[in-house]
């Protein structure tokens, strides 16, 4: 069997956009499923205005205010977590340019967002207390990113805030337009600190070292 980190380094960026993009047609349609199954309208499970886009807007640039301050001010918490995901992200060696991020980014916040907010959030919600409903949504949305325990546990702590934020507006448009904005510029600052810090070579010779059964897989975006 082949090693997991030198297949991602072999993907291109189509091979990358493609697959995300069959993953989120996945998670909105299980959103749906969900939504469908808690005896709710698929009419309303996305709605479109323009209060709903400003909302989501403010929420993703305030989101990238927070994290600007931390990763300015904090550099050692910064290069630490840009360490622990590296694994994560191989595959931006390749330098992505800005319209893959972006794509990846949207394809993040609507899948997401489909999935663990619009549907499984809001079918727990009918058979367990809300505040539960969104812990464990956000337990699942931390799990799918396989990601190390420390950024694991920041990833719920965003699910937590997409959730509240979801419940306070009723708006999932606006929690996955947020989302995305987000990851625009956590994606664009994660693959600039990994090449910055030359994490590549690093992580190669680790992964040549180390069993296939030991080497990291996955993603660690939220």
């Amino acid at each position: 069997m082949s090693n997991p980190y030198h297949e991602m380094r072999k993907m291109s960026v189509a091979d990358i956009c493609k697959g995300l993009g069959w993953q989120t047609l996945l998670f909105v349609c299980l959103g749906m499923f969900f939504w469908l199954a808690s005896g709710r309208l698929l009419t309303e499970f996305v709605t479109v205005d323009v209060r709903q886009i400003a909302i989501g807007l403010g929420l993703g640039f305030g989101m990238i205010a927070v994290a600007f301050v931390v990763f300015q001010y904090l550099t050692n918490l910064s290069e630490k977590l840009v360490r622990l995901q590296a694994k994560n992200f191989a595959f931006l060696e390749k330098q992505l340019p800005l319209p893959a991020i972006v794509f990846i980014s949207i394809c993040a916040g609507v899948g997401e967002e489909a999935i663990f907010r619009g549907g499984l959030q809001t079918i727990l919600s009918d058979f367990t207390p809300l505040p539960v409903a969104i812990i464990l949504s956000s337990i699942v949305f931390a799990l799918i990113h396989f990601a190390k325990p420390v950024v694991a546990f920041l990833i719920l702590l965003i699910g937590v805030i997409f959730g509240i934020f979801y419940v306070w507006t009723g708006s999932l448009l606006a929690v996955m337009i947020g989302h995305a904005v987000y990851d625009v510029y956590a994606l664009w600052f994660l693959q600039k600190e990994m090449h910055r810090l030359k994490l590549f070579d690093e992580i190669e010779e680790e992964a040549a070292e180390q069993p296939l059964e030991q080497t990291g897989n996955g993603r660690g975006l939220p």
